[in-house]
């Protein structure tokens, strides 16, 4: 029955897929290629980007429709100050089980809400000003509150359109009531876009001219990977789903999680660059880590890390000998084939996200593949699960490649912690081990993986260890406050100084980068893989609380973070990874956003580049700047 389900929901979304974009391979045919497939400017390294969020808030704004990146859930109030939303909306009736859509009983409700859009529009006014559409299909009315009533220019039976000004321009609340029959395709958009997005493109032609000047584009965030509780091919948004929905320990789980993968390889041939996706670690597990047996026993809102150990790895063998491994290899490669991403570039692929972690985002992924070597491997540790993960993704896709007679050029990215080496040199064991307990030489598949690590700098505790003898915010934040106070643009230099020049032993520093990377070289290479250089990188200053509540030190970092001496801090960092690396991948983990003390890997807005995004710029292809 989950075979028969999983194909019947594949060819449901290939008909979509090919009606919606049937004409992308035509346009790579008709276009200049990257990374590999074409003549461009000589550079020895490949940049990548990190793209945000499928999520409202995300000023990058990848999708024409606004609306594809709201999460599955709604929110319906029943009464004064009461809310109804996930199961209870669904067991009420208020809520499809199968597509999370309002149902005519919804209308019982006062209203529907789904999401914010566009919160922070007002810091960039006059970008943000201009005509929205917000359409649907079936019985129901829409508004964005809190945008201006004075703006509505137009308003039909379904849909709504609103003239905003730059004082009317900010973060606007989606609503519905009167829900009836046939309730669904909900869009927002800007109207200036509509005969795109009525011929089925799905990007912002702003967000293409920016992204497109980097080599490689990761989707790590874009996916919502941290925690990826995806078991099945069938759990992964189809084209008709909005694709913000992210891991969530509730129960029963949403219907669905993430964006659909036609999607991501379409971002490759509509920006002509190369993709570095993930691909979720837990595929073929019988359990999900939302499951109510997995809780703690006093704490019933969390999952239980010893349960979901045990669980997992009795079943690991089970896991890993599952059928959902073809058939996700099968669902992921019709939609590479149909897609028209060129198959001579390359296709980064790696399992999860900083499956070494075991912080709030990402330990359930950690203590997965912790579980699964348990289960199966000879070294039971976090970093030989993760290999396993690996080498279980290859041998399905290898499997499923050859069977279509093709050879396309994907890069198994094993991706480890520039800390501790020593968890790459778990993850190479893990793979080989697996490789070799299948009957599969290791050395004829280490060739077609690479090892990648981060390239973020500055670490705020290990600086103030170095520079004032403790890592505890309490002693160390009003001395930081004291040198601001006494001479901010000298210590502004004494920062700086310390994030490129060392000493080599503070975490995060440019020598520190150096001497770790190097190690992981080694590592790699002798297992007969590559190093491949970063997959997040730019700054990582994020700030404690200790210090973003003083006005003092957030004006002055403020200040600092974008301005042409934070960013020379970034281009040093960057030329001298270039130097030691020939041919590595520099990442700028972030781009578009707005800075604040918990995001510095923001660097600034297309309304308003800063001397950040610049910087970056003379890293980008300069074929593609303009």
């Amino acid at each position: 029955m989950m075979v028969a389900q999983s194909e019947e929901r594949g060819l449901e979304s290939l008909v979509q897929w090919a009606r919606i974009l049937g004409a992308a391979a035509a346009a790579t045919a008709a276009s200049a290629a990257l990374s590999g497939d074409a003549a461009e400017p000589t550079r020895n390294y490949q940049l990548q980007l990190g793209i945000g969020f499928a999520a409202p808030y995300n000023l990058e704004e990848p999708f024409l429709n606004a609306a594809k990146a709201r999460p599955a859930d709604w929110s319906f109030e029943t009464g004064s100050r009461q809310r109804m939303n996930g199961q209870a909306a669904v067991k009420a009736g208020f809520l499809d089980p199968k597509t999370y859509l309002p149902t005519s009983k919804a209308s019982e409700a006062k209203f529907g809400a789904t999401a914010v859009f566009y919160s922070g529009a007002e810091q960039y006014p006059s970008y943000y000003a201009d005509d929205y559409v917000l359409d649907w299909k079936g019985e129901a009315q829409g508004l964005m509150q809190r945008w201006d009533s004075k703006a509505i220019v137009d308003r039909q039976k379904n849909s709504i359109t609103y003239s905003l000004k730059p004082a009317q321009a900010k973060g606007g609340a989606m609503r519905f009531t009167g829900f009836g029959d046939g309730f669904s395709d909900i869009r927002l958009y800007r109207k200036k876009y509509a005969s795109l997005l009525n011929r089925g493109e799905i990007w912002n032609p702003e967000f293409i001219k920016y992204v497109r000047r980097y080599d490689i584009l990761r989707t790590m965030d874009l996916q919502y990977t941290n925690n990826f509780q995806v078991r099945r091919f069938d759990q992964i948004a189809k084209m008709s789903d909005p694709w913000g929905q992210r891991a969530a320990i509730t129960w029963p789980e949403p219907p669905f999680f993430s964006i659909p993968y036609e999607v991501l390889f379409n971002l490759g041939v509509k920006a002509d660059t190369a993709i570095w996706l993930t691909l979720p670690p837990q595929i073929g597990s019988p359990i999900s880590a939302a499951d109510p047996s997995l809780r703690g026993d006093k704490k019933t809102s969390k999952v239980d890390s010893t349960k979901l150990r045990a669980a997992i790895s009795a079943k690991a063998g089970e896991i890993l000998a599952s059928p959902e491994w073809d058939i996700f290899a099968k669902a992921f490669v019709d939609r590479y084939i149909a897609s028209g991403y060129p198959q001579s570039r390359p296709l980064y692929v790696e399992v999860g996200n900083e499956i070494w972690n075991f912080a709030n985002g990402f330990w359930i992924s950690s203590h997965y593949a912790l579980a699964i070597a348990e289960g199966v491997a000879d070294k039971k540790s976090v970093g030989s699960g993760y290999g396993v993960l690996v080498a279980r993704y290859m041998m399905a896709l290898d499997k499923e490649f050859a069977a279509r007679k093709i050879k396309p050029n994907i890069v198994y990215v094993i991706a480890s912690h520039t800390a501790n080496p020593w968890r790459t040199q778990q993850a190479l064991e893990g793979f080989a081990f697996y490789l070799k307990k299948n009957g599969v030489d290791p050395k004829t598949r280490f060739p077609r993986t690479a090892v990648a690590v981060t390239n973020y700098y500055a670490h705020f505790s290990e600086m103030s260890l170095s520079m004032f003898g403790s890592k505890d915010p309490k002693v160390f934040a009003p001395l930081w406050i004291a040198e601001i106070e006494k001479d901010p643009d000298g210590f502004a230099r004494r920062v700086s100084s310390m994030i490129t020049d060392g000493p080599k032993n503070v975490k995060a520093t440019g020598p520190y980068m150096i001497a770790r990377f190097k190690e992981h070289q080694v590592l790699a290479e002798q297992a007969g893989s590559r190093f491949l250089g970063g997959y997040e990188g730019g700054s990582h200053f994020t700030v404690p609380k200790e210090l973003s509540t003083s006005k003092t030190f957030r004006d002055w970092w403020m200040a600092y973070h974008w301005s042409e001496q934070g960013a020379d801090v970034c281009r040093r960092i960057n030329n001298d990874l270039i130097k030691a690396f020939p041919g590595i991948v520099i990442s700028n983990y972030k781009s578009i956003g707005t800075l604040a003390p918990d995001t510095p890997w923001n660097d600034g807005h297309y309304a308003k580049p800063t001397p950040m995004m610049e910087m970056w710029d003379e890293f980008a292809r300069p074929d593609r700047l303009q």
